[in-house]
């Protein structure tokens, strides 16, 4: 029961966050082989699955870990399930989501359409909003917690600012050293995470 066990809740949704992180990286990572498997029109749809999906979990993560409860960011959070689930069926049965796929420097980039730089404001609004909300959250921490959740945050927006590259390299944008090395900031956010949770049992205070 999420509601009587909210310390349950903060965990169940940080672990479907990391697993939409996690099946995003691998059709990234496995790309040579899915491709040749599901067809390029399938590896980017489930590429795009998992990968519109990590804002509005880490959004709602820092919801549920705050204990936010105003209409605004309700509203916000519905609105952002709403609209990602949108942007799936869209890329599912339209081409103004994603359309076709192109290859640059051996690797494989859905091609940007209509609709994909909403996608980009959607995704830097609602992890912009959970990054403010869990920083407003500090003061509310214990010492040690607080000092938890900063080496998180640090990370946490080091990976962000990495992962841009996804979306600029899809625009045959490169930006060094961003561009190769800005996802290898990733693993050392996931790790930092664990360190967290399991070390500090920072989400119990959720």
């Amino acid at each position: 029961m999420w509601m009587l066990a909210p310390s349950s809740k903060a965990h169940k949704v940080a672990a479907v966050y990391w697993f939409s992180i996690s099946f995003w990286a691998f059709f990234v990572g496995s790309q040579v082989h899915t491709i040749q498997r599901l067809s390029p029109f399938w590896w980017g749809w489930f590429l795009h699955l998992g990968c519109t999906f990590i804002p509005v979990l880490m959004f709602h993560f820092a919801v549920v870990f705050t204990g936010q409860k105003s209409q605004a960011v309700r509203l916000g959070l519905m609105a952002g399930y709403v609209i990602t689930v949108a942007f799936n069926l869209l890329n599912l049965w339209t081409n103004v989501f994603t359309s076709d796929t192109v290859y640059r420097d051996a690797y494989a980039y859905p091609k940007p359409a209509l609709l994909y730089p909403a996608y980009f404001v959607l995704f830097v609004a609602l992890v912009a909003w959970g990054t403010i909300l869990l920083i407003r959250h500090l003061p509310a921490l214990s010492e040690a917690k607080r000092s938890a959740l900063k080496l998180f945050l640090v990370t946490h927006v080091l990976a962000y600012t990495g992962g841009m590259d996804n979306f600029l390299i899809m625009a045959d944008i490169r930006i060094p050293p961003l561009y190769p090395f800005g996802l290898y900031l990733i693993p050392p956010y996931a790790l930092a995470a664990i360190y967290v949770a399991s070390w500090h049992r920072l989400l119990q205070t959720a």
